[in-house]
């Protein structure tokens, strides 16, 4: 007479299972890591162009010139403003829009120059904005001279971008 076969998983194949699955977990954590980085870099990169294109747009409905405020630093920071000198380290009256480095962990904005928009939206000089982040990868944001933002790539891999 013959036995029937149990069916089901036994013990120790389920926990052969887990072994394998917690080395695969392993392996696929710097790579996420890396990841989450490059992600938190290209946000930082995409929204101060968003800014610069929005504050263009806002100057030409309004008629009136709009002022892109940049610090880079430790605590770093932009700001679209309608008066000159209004810092963005601080909510001011005169601020329409302020980022902080709070807004994106983990990426530093090393470099950063502040313009003016005029009342068409053409900006008097070149935005050069330069993030980077623990990866080693650094983004430049440019303003072109009729107001245009553009990302481009400084240092790093990147297929989202073209090399600047």
């Amino acid at each position: 007479m013959k036995h029937p076969r149990p069916r089901g998983v036994t013990l120790l194949e389920l926990l052969v299972g887990l072994a394998i699955l917690a080395v695969l977990g392993t392996l696929a954590l710097p790579s996420m890591h890396g990841r989450l980085a490059r992600e938190r870099l290209n946000s930082a990169a995409e929204a101060l162009a968003g800014d610069l294109a929005d504050a263009r747009f806002e100057a030409a409905r309004r008629g009136a010139p709009l002022h892109i405020e940049v610090t880079p630093g430790t605590q770093w920071c932009w700001s679209v403003a309608t008066a000159p000198g209004c810092g963005c380290s601080a909510p001011q009256p005169c601020q329409l829009k302020a980022v902080r480095a709070s807004d994106h962990p983990g990426v530093r904005l090393v470099s950063g120059r502040s313009t003016l928009l005029d009342g068409h939206g053409v900006a008097d000089g070149p935005v050069a904005a330069i993030f980077d982040s623990a990866t080693s990868e650094s983004l430049r944001v440019d303003l072109l001279a009729l107001g245009r933002a553009r990302v481009c790539v400084l240092h790093g891999p990147s297929r989202r971008y073209a090399p600047c």
